[in-house]
């Protein structure tokens, strides 16, 4: 009898091992989607591809790029929101709506930086980093 594997701690054992392996795909998944929130090789905004020389950085803080397009909106949400008169290049859809827009936009991207260097995201990335060598 003592040389009869144990059918129900076989099975535990696998088990574990399956969800292991799912919850190392899972937070691959998830890892690649926060880097691939900051790549520097895509506009943060649009996502459109970038051309070196016309990305604009939108701050020391904030190390996201945007294209042209979207940078120039972003000088413009800057103007209007500081509250200059008579910006030029302003349009009529350049609303509240759209201030809304970019300000809740610039504050997600803020807490998702802030995130990117929590102590737990940090160690989440040096674990999974440990587990590819």
């Amino acid at each position: 009898m003592a040389d009869i594997i144990p059918f129900e701690e076989r099975l535990r054992k696998q088990k574990e091992g399956v969800l292991s392996k799912e919850k190392k795909k899972r937070l691959d998944f998830f890892r690649m989607a926060m880097q691939c929130t900051a790549c520097q090789l895509k506009c943060a905004k649009c996502g459109s591809q970038l051309e070196v020389p016309e990305s604009r950085m939108i701050s020391d803080f904030l190390p996201l790029k945007l294209c042209q397009a979207c940078g120039e909106e972003y000088r413009l949400y800057q103007l209007i929101s500081s509250g200059a008169p008579g910006v030029e290049g302003r349009e009529y859809f350049h609303n509240q709506d759209w201030l809304d827009v970019w300000k809740t936009w610039l504050e997600y991207q803020v807490r998702l930086q802030r995130y990117r260097n929590s102590q737990e995201f940090l160690r989440l990335v040096g674990e999974l980093s440990q587990d590819e060598e």
